[in-house]
């Protein structure tokens, strides 16, 4: 028996490989930027970081130009929207870009974790890991380090809804889609190392849409 399968109203998460020269210029920015300890912002009571820095990258305070940054993160979201388009069959998004708005990086150590939040000022998210910890394996759990989604519908096989959380262990040089309601959190762990992320909203715009008028 051959069976072909239809998926409706999937939640679709992507995950994708950086160019190596884009990391590269990544890496120095992230670097750059949590080395000006004045900017972090952690301490925001609407934001979910508990422990470590927050700083923003773009729009920032500091002049630093982060245009190439921007197109990048564009381009990545376009090719999201392209496999989405494919995967439903529909053309809607053809009428619509990408237009990021907001990118931050975060800086978190052994025991620093997030709370369960999402993104109200975005369409499309994302998370770039700079760098992972190295857990200590002996004390860890399935989930330390790990980002965590609660997806849109509780898992009940006997209406073969099959999972309801999906979980990722950053990998540094990887990066993950996913839409900006989908709530989630960042566990904590214990080990050396830092987690490093640069996280970013895109919002859905026309396509014909110019941000300098």
């Amino acid at each position: 028996m051959t069976l072909k399968v239809a998926y409706f109203q999937p939640t679709i998460l992507a995950i994708d490989d950086v160019p190596a020269v884009e990391f590269s210029r990544m890496l120095s920015l992230v670097n750059d930027m949590h080395s000006r300890p004045e900017h972090d912002d952690s301490s925001h009571p609407g934001l979910s970081i508990r422990g470590g820095q927050q700083i923003h990258v773009y729009p920032n305070p500091i002049g630093v130009d982060v245009l190439w940054l921007v197109y990048y993160l564009e381009t990545l979201c376009k090719g999201y929207m392209d496999i989405v388009s494919q995967q439903s069959g529909k053309e809607e998004l053809k009428y619509c870009k990408p237009l990021v708005t907001s990118i931050w990086t975060i800086r978190q150590q052994a025991g620093d974790y997030q709370e369960m939040h999402s993104h109200p000022d975005g369409h499309l998210s994302g998370n770039i890991y700079i760098t992972a910890p190295d857990i200590d394996e002996d004390l860890a759990s399935s989930s330390d380090g790990q980002i965590l989604f609660q997806l849109q519908q509780t898992k009940d096989i006997r209406r073969f809804v099959m999972q309801d959380v999906w979980k990722y262990k950053p990998i540094p040089g990887t990066a993950i889609l996913f839409p900006s309601h989908l709530p989630h959190t960042v566990y904590p762990w214990k080990g050396p190392g830092y987690r490093t992320v640069m996280a970013f909203d895109a919002k859905l715009v026309p396509v014909n849409f110019d941000p300098a008028q």
